[in-house]
């Protein structure tokens, strides 16, 4: 029976040239290119870096702005503050827990135009996130 497992092994590295079903390659034999929204801490986020484009950043809620109940106001994974401006087009019944990740596009002012938003929980290792979302950008090809 050892050899009959060999050969079958044999037939599986070879299929494909080694690629595990093609999941690397699309159908032309080409690598595939897999883009990330960009996971950002306080820091990175008032950069000025990320102007424009869409990002994630999680966040501990504080409370809406006393001014304007549209802008949230948050502490991100670095204890730096960040606000986020509710899109008025979707719908939005407040955030249920206080930690919060939020998806959207970052306007000049550094704030972010929330698209999408899931929540953590109550209980959430800041200090761990901001520490994966720095080997996010110290190591982009991984993630």
């Amino acid at each position: 029976m050892a050899d009959m497992g060999d050969e079958q092994m044999m037939d599986i590295s070879n299929n494909d040239g080694g690629n595990f079903g093609g999941m690397n390659q699309d159908n032309n034999n080409e690598p595939m290119i897999t883009e990330s929204i960009p996971r950002l801490n306080g820091e990175m986020l008032q950069s000025g870096e990320f102007q424009g484009n869409e990002v994630s950043i999680v966040g501990a809620y504080i409370g809406p702005n006393q001014a304007d109940n549209t802008i949230q106001e948050f502490q991100a994974s670095d204890n730096r503050k960040f606000t986020v401006k509710l899109n008025i087009d979707q719908p939005w019944d407040g955030y249920q827990t206080k930690f919060i990740e939020v998806r959207g596009f970052v306007n000049n002012d550094g704030s972010i135009t929330q698209n999408s938003y899931q929540e953590y929980g109550n209980e959430f290792a800041m200090s761990t996130w901001d520490k994966f979302v720095q080997l996010t950008h110290q190591y982009p090809s991984l993630f």
